[in-house]
């Protein structure tokens, strides 16, 4: 039986763990070891998981190397360095498995022969509404990476189950600088070396939002946004994923909604950043940058100036972003 690799990164989630752990120890398959790697907690973490490790010999406690930037993304690549499995899934904690999961993941894995299976999921928002499938659960595609980087199909990290070996052999890590878009930043450079992947349509996790869930947790505004605009112009700087106008499109029309959000905000720095990157995003294409740069151009500059100094331009936002994109495009 294939060993299972569960790497779980936390910080200060004393008070959620016991739950996702016990999700885990409830699993019908038995053949798991659950990594929980630490990201420099000051809560009861660490004595938490020491006494469930006495409990069960299957969990242990990491902690991440102080040379490593801190956060989930490192947090995840020395659990992966430390994984012994064959498989390896990467949780979160405060989400919760099926029963099933580790056991439908396992068996989709040995009949597909693939390098990763992507289950669906539920997803339960901050005020307990349970939400079945996660950004619509749509998991099918004919062209899985213009249509993941689209969000016409989508699926979480806690959704996949991986082959160690695929991921170690394709140097298939998170990015430890990025503070956000780093799954999504994961997953199409794991689609761009293998499109092949098994679906199981059962619903086997749910994704549990909290108040501090990364994506909801207070952090650093710019950097943030930095590390958006730097996924989205890693994608359209790479030929070699081959992406469609529609979806350079979508990259620019996305990357000014950052532009806008920043100037609405007032965030200047970062309104002065995702106004670049914009514009850069145009010289990807010849015919988006003959068609629209110029044009956009003088309007980024108009806002950008007028909103952030003199309260003034929110008018011709619009006329900074004239591509027409809609998610039925």
């Amino acid at each position: 039986m294939s060993l299972v690799s569960i790497i779980i990164p936390t910080f200060n989630r004393a008070h959620l763990l016991p739950k996702t752990l016990q999700s885990i120890i409830g699993q019908t398959y038995a053949e798991w070891e659950c990594l929980v790697v630490d990201d420099g907690s000051n809560d009861s973490s660490k004595e938490l998981i020491r006494r469930m490790s006495i409990e069960d010999s299957r969990i242990s406690w990491l902690e991440r190397p102080i040379d490593r930037y801190k956060g989930a993304n490192a947090c995840r690549n020395f659990g992966l360095d430390n994984a012994k499995g064959e498989l390896v899934i990467f949780f979160d904690s405060d989400d919760i498995m099926m029963p099933t999961l580790l056991e439908e993941q396992v068996k989709s894995m040995n009949v597909s022969k693939s390098n990763f299976s992507i289950c669906q999921c539920n997803w339960v928002a901050k005020n307990g509404k349970l939400i079945e499938g996660f950004h619509g659960g749509k998991l099918h595609s004919n062209d899985p990476i213009n249509d993941y980087i689209r969000f016409r199909i989508f699926w979480p990290i806690n959704g996949v189950c991986y082959l160690r070996g695929f991921l170690t052999q394709n140097n298939l890590q998170f990015d430890e600088g990025l503070q956000q878009s780093q799954e999504y930043d994961f997953h199409v450079r794991v689609l761009k070396v293998d499109t092949n992947f098994a679906i199981i349509e059962k619903k086997l996790l749910q994704i549990v939002t909290t108040e501090d869930s990364i994506s909801h947790a207070p952090s650093n505004t710019y950097a943030k946004a930095k590390s958006s605009l730097k996924v989205r112009h890693r994608f359209l700087s790479d030929k070699s994923l081959h992406l469609e106008l529609i979806t350079k499109i979508f990259l620019l029309h996305d990357m000014h909604r950052i532009f806008k959000q920043q100037t609405l905000d007032r965030n200047v720095k970062a309104s002065f950043l995702a106004g670049f990157y914009y514009l850069r995003g145009h010289f990807y294409s010849g015919k988006l940058f003959w068609n629209y740069f110029f044009r956009h151009w003088v309007f980024v500059t108009l806002v950008f100036i007028g909103y952030n100094f003199f309260s003034k331009g929110y008018s011709l936002l619009k006329k900074s972003n004239t591509f027409g994109y809609t998610r039925n495009s």
